[in-house]
């Protein structure tokens, strides 16, 4: 086994600039020169922050050799990470995991929160490529977005809503109300998602029911981001979200007995949501 392969080519890179998306979502920066291959849409890196801890992160933006990551400030590594100033070092391994399959022609994308994070090189991608994208952002409330530059998109084959849950901004209600909305009325071939597991959950649900195909990234606590510590091990066959995920398909939500229904806390216990 390639060990230093596998671990993800740790190096050190400086942050090119730091963009606040909203009052507390930052995203950063910065190069990768060295990687020999594009990163794909869904694919991660851990991101080691100085004198902080080392945390995953997916990729929100890549246009060789410039890569960026999204971070909302919850705890202190995140909130060390966004603070951190153009000009200072991180560390990056990677990337890592699977990606969205860009299979669709005619897609609905659906990003909750900080979950538009790795939805938007996808939708990116599909758009180049010329397929059809009708891309769903929802947030608590409209101080909560993170839109990126997708409101000055200008392409024919793109729309954009919004929904909130207070009805601050875009159409009032849960982005899985207005998703199933959206489903009644086009011909998705596939729905796309990141986000909060519960609203995950719900859309793979409407998915199924539809019989339609659906492709979600799943989050869970991390600590190696290369299959080796076994903490985002999902139940009950033990799929690693590192290594099997984050990126899972409708054949493989099947058999995630813990998706939309419990998580690891980071000492491993398992609590519901």
């Amino acid at each position: 086994m390639d060990t230093e392969k596998r671990m993800g080519l740790p190096v050190s890179v400086r942050i090119l600039s730091s963009e606040k998306e909203n009052e507390c979502i930052t995203t950063l920066r910065f190069e990768l020169p060295h990687l020999k291959r594009d990163i794909l849409a869904g694919e991660f890196v851990m991101v080691w922050i100085p004198g902080l801890d080392e945390i995953p992160m997916s990729i929100s933006f890549w246009e060789k050799p410039v890569a960026a990551i999204t971070v909302k400030s919850i705890g202190d590594a995140t909130k060390g990470l966004a603070n951190q100033e153009v000009g200072e070092w991180l560390g990056i391994r990677g990337p890592f995991g699977t990606h969205f399959s860009q299979s669709s022609e005619h897609a609905l994308v659906v990003g909750g929160g900080i979950g538009i994070a790795p939805l938007r090189p996808l939708v990116t991608t599909l758009l180049k490529e010329q397929k059809k994208v009708v891309l769903l952002v929802g947030a608590r409330t409209e101080n909560e977005l993170i839109l990126y530059d997708f409101e000055t998109l200008k392409n024919p084959d793109f729309t954009l809503l919004i929904a909130t849950d207070d009805g601050s901004r875009g159409r009032k209600g849960y982005a899985t109300s207005v998703a199933q909305d959206l489903i009644m009325e086009n011909d998705f071939d596939m729905i796309y998602t990141c986000g909060p597991e519960l609203m995950m959950a719900k859309l793979y649900e409407i998915a199924k029911s539809k019989g339609i195909e659906i492709e979600a990234s799943v989050e869970r606590y991390m600590k190696c981001g290369c299959g080796i510590c076994g903490t985002c091990a999902i139940d009950p066959k033990g799929q690693l979200v590192c290594v099997d995920g984050p990126v899972f398909s409708s054949k493989k939500l099947d058999a995630l007995g813990d998706f939309g229904r419990s998580y690891r806390d980071s000492t491993g216990q398992k609590k519901k949501y």
